[in-house]
């Protein structure tokens, strides 16, 4: 993998030379046909150890900031030592496959990134945001998993936590007992504080090749990304 992979991306499909038929772009040359990711790519090309630990994890979900969302924080970039660039990149990327519409459902999750650390993916005021980043492209699909173009940068310490879940705290004044989780002595709601939402969500492990079949990953029942996910519905 060199920077001439990623040039060669935008010139033409590969085609099997055994039946003819195209083969599924990677997520790699999807975002370097699009044309708003060059510095992410570059980024991840040049940076030692960052594109090994990327394709070496497929499927992953790729939040990719754009070029616009670089040019922001030029000045910080370039103070950066390799070492310290590697862990921001690796901080955009999870192992597993998570579609906007997967988070829509869920309405928030906390996803392990491969740099450690997590990110808070939720649904707020109609737009898919990841930590305090806008998803502005969502489910860009192809071998190797899926891309979502984001406006910002992801730094350390933008991580919140999902909020808690809303209970109803309503009281019943003659006997004191209130509506909350199961456990309590009133009546339960899903997801209220009794049974909460410390699921896990599974990735869907699709994307392996093409939008819709691919590599399934391990660690749930059909791809990479139970492990060390949270979810709370909102």
């Amino acid at each position: 993998f060199s920077a001439l992979f990623f040039a060669a991306a935008a010139i033409a499909p590969a085609v099997n030379a055994d039946t003819g038929k195209v083969e599924p772009k990677s997520i790699i040359e999807l975002a370097a046909e699009d044309g708003k990711y060059g510095t992410l790519l570059s980024a991840v090309t040049n940076t030692p150890g960052v594109l090994d630990a990327v394709v070496a994890s497929f499927p992953v979900t790729i939040f990719g900031p754009t070029d616009a969302a670089f040019a922001a924080i030029a000045d910080t970039v370039a103070t950066l030592d390799e070492a310290a660039l590697a862990g921001i990149l690796a901080g955009h990327v999870v192992e597993g496959v998570f579609t906007a519409q997967m988070v829509i459902d869920a309405g928030c999750v906390e996803l392990m990134t491969l740099a450690g650390n997590q990110v808070r993916v939720m649904v707020k005021d109609g737009m898919v945001m990841v930590n305090d980043s806008t998803v502005v492209q969502p489910d860009i699909i192809g071998e190797g998993g899926v891309i979502h173009g984001i406006d910002t940068v992801i730094l350390p310490g933008t991580f919140m936590p999902c909020p808690a879940p809303a209970t109803d705290s309503t009281t019943d004044s003659t006997t004191g007992k209130g509506k909350g989780g199961k456990g309590s002595s009133g009546k339960a709601g899903k997801g209220s504080s009794g049974k909460a939402g410390s699921k896990g969500m599974a990735s869907s492990g699709k994307a392996g090749k093409g939008a819709s079949s691919g590599k399934s990953g391990k660690g749930s029942s059909s791809g990479k990304g139970g492990k060390g996910v949270r979810r709370i519905r909102g």
